[in-house]
């Protein structure tokens, strides 16, 4: 039973409760208004749930915080806000069995994204749960969106409700290359998000969305940027923030934009990427980067808080300028990215094991302790990096941790990427990532040993065998930012990484032909062929780093050769994202 009278949100949450307690116990659950003569229905909503428990209204739930709890023979399922009650009904179907490991892409064929019981007769206990959110933003990202469809971006977007994630980010037009484009989907997507309650975020790289160089540099050279010495048309050269008719007109554009765009909750005003700031005198005299980037975007909110009072603008803090302002403060209410784009993955961010990670967390100090709401802070954690080359960088116990401390700093959110094409190679990252958002106190090591049984059945124990190997090993072994590596190291991390195979090997005995496990055993098969390559790899490159030889290892050119089979051989199994860079 819903209310009376329910908004989009509301409808879908009650169909979707009805749609999966349909597949679970096979039969069909009628959606109703009216309550009398029932004596063990679920109730869904605010307005029917204070019905039968007045209590619930007296409850500080916020917008995404929920009640599942059993009175007078009822199941009552509600939130703070509709929002809030979709969220309830994937936790109570959580409760009954249901996993929610990925989005439905076509690549995970029967194993699909997620499980549903098979139960004739479900049934709840004595439920009295309370939740609400650790973190405020739960960003999904889709960046360069190389792989992205119409399609799968409403996969994506269907299992971001379950995962209770809750902004997604797509930028106007990705280093203008015109393929990664907001007004391409927004039509299609809009829908979608809308009645799921989650936030659209737009923007990304950079200012020349607002002040494209091809359109103005010819009339007003003088608007943009000075670099070696003379006025610069190359977009990452940042515009003159000093001139005061490049701002009005920047301005002016967002202004428009947003008249056409009434769909945006945020909006990204960045710098682009690889940014090089003006060392004109005018532009200089401003401050640090950090500093002109604050003035330019506080002018802009200014400009636009009468017509816009509910968009919210946010910068980010990257590259060159991570370190906070010393002199301004961005206007209340503004948001920020703080993204440690060279940190080591060796370490936690905090720990001071790595110098730009000591660097990059005594930064993010700066930031929250006098320079602006530390929940108005999100950070962009690159738990898929595209400079990983899809290699299996796992690490779902480093992702618990530093959520348990950001949260503990008051941070907002985090942010990350996602790509359909390698989304099974950080599949277990994603699927972390979501629950400690949500609560970063739970049990990791029980997670992770509930996510192996769930998702391989069977097979699970050598997967998760498998899995800690891997996180264990492979961000150490592969050459990403901040790993110290040497002959000697690699040698030992190969030799640690030599179980791997034989858990590989007992998994697939132990799936015993269940063609959905196979599936996903065959997506662990491919990134473990890759890795083992790429770590081989490294090992030939520190030898000849050193002008020790290999004379002990394979051939530089079988390898290479290999390597280029193993990214070939299955291009559409969400493993291994194609691109140069792969390469």
């Amino acid at each position: 039973m819903v209310d009376a009278a329910p908004s989009t949100t509301l409808n879908f949450a009650a169909s979707e409760l009805a749609r999966y307690l349909e597949q679970i116990s096979g039969v069909k659950f009628a959606i109703t208004t009216d309550l009398r003569g029932s004596t063990d229905a679920l109730l869904v909503g605010r307005e029917v749930v204070e019905r039968v428990d007045p209590s619930f209204s007296r409850l500080q739930l916020g917008d995404e915080g929920f009640v599942i709890r059993r009175r007078h023979g009822h199941v009552l399922i509600a939130g703070g806000s509709d929002k809030g009650t979709l969220y309830a009904v994937y936790a109570f179907l959580e409760k009954l069995g249901c996993r929610w490991f990925a989005p439905n892409f076509l690549d995970y064929g029967a194993a699909t994204g997620e499980l549903v019981p098979h139960i004739s007769e479900p049934a709840v206990g004595s439920l009295n749960v309370i939740e609400r959110p650790a973190f405020r933003w739960r960003k999904l990202y889709i960046e360069e969106g190389r792989s992205h469809t119409t399609e799968n971006l409403k996969q994506i977007i269907d299992w971001m409700a379950k995962a209770r994630m809750n902004v997604l980010d797509c930028p106007i037009d990705y280093q203008h290359l015109h393929h990664t484009e907001w007004d391409r989907w927004r039509l299609a997507l809009i829908p979608e998000l809308r009645k799921r309650g989650i936030s659209i975020e737009v923007g990304g790289h950079g200012y020349p969305n607002f002040l494209p160089q091809e359109e103005y540099f010819a009339d007003h050279p003088n608007w943009f940027g000075v670099h070696d010495g003379k006025r610069s048309s190359d977009p990452r050269v940042v515009f003159s923030t000093a001139n005061h008719d490049a701002v009005g007109t920047l301005v002016a554009n967002i202004e428009t934009y947003l008249r056409a765009h009434p769909e945006i909750d945020i909006l990204d005003i960045w710098p682009p990427d690889g940014a090089e700031w003006s060392n004109a005198p005018d532009d200089a005299a401003l401050g640090t980067a950090s500093e002109r980037q604050i003035l330019l975007l506080n002018q802009v909110a200014s400009a636009l808080r009468a017509d816009f009072p509910k968009l919210r603008l946010q910068f980010i803090a990257y590259e060159t300028y991570t370190s906070p302002p010393a002199k301004f403060k961005p206007n209340s209410g503004i948001l920020m990215d703080f993204c440690p784009i060279s940190r080591s993955f060796e370490n936690p961010l905090y720990a001071h094991g790595f110098p730009k990670n000591k660097e990059y967390f005594a930064d993010l100090q700066g930031w929250i302790h006098g320079v602006m709401d530390p929940s108005d802070i999100t950070i962009y954690s690159y738990i898929a990096k595209y400079g990983w080359r899809s290699l299996p960088i796992l690490i779902p116990s480093l992702i618990d941790d530093e959520a348990r401390r950001f949260h503990r700093m008051g941070i907002g959110g985090f942010a990350t990427y996602s790509e359909p094409g390698n989304w099974a190679t950080y599949e277990l990252d994603h699927y972390i990532t979501a629950l400690v958002l949500w609560n970063p106190d739970l049990n990791v090591n029980q997670t992770l040993a509930d996510y192996a049984l769930m998702r391989y059945g069977a097979a699970g124990p050598s997967v998760l065998a498998y899995l800690k190997l891997v996180e264990n090993v492979v961000p150490h072994a592969v050459g990403i930012p901040g790993t110290r590596l040497t002959p000697e190291r690699q040698r030992l991390m190969i030799d640690r990484f030599a179980p791997a195979a034989d858990l590989l090997q007992r998994a697939h005995k132990a799936a015993a032909g269940d063609p959905a496990v196979e599936m996903l055993l065959a997506k662990l098969d491919h990134s473990y062929q890759y890795v083992e390559n790429e770590m081989h790899l490294e090992l030939v490159d520190l030898l000849n780093a050193q002008d020790l030889g290999h004379e002990n290892s394979e051939s530089p050119k079988a390898l290479l050769e290999n390597r280029l089979r193993i990214i070939n051989a299955d291009p559409d199994d969400g493993v291994i994202l194609r691109g140069a860079r792969v390469q």
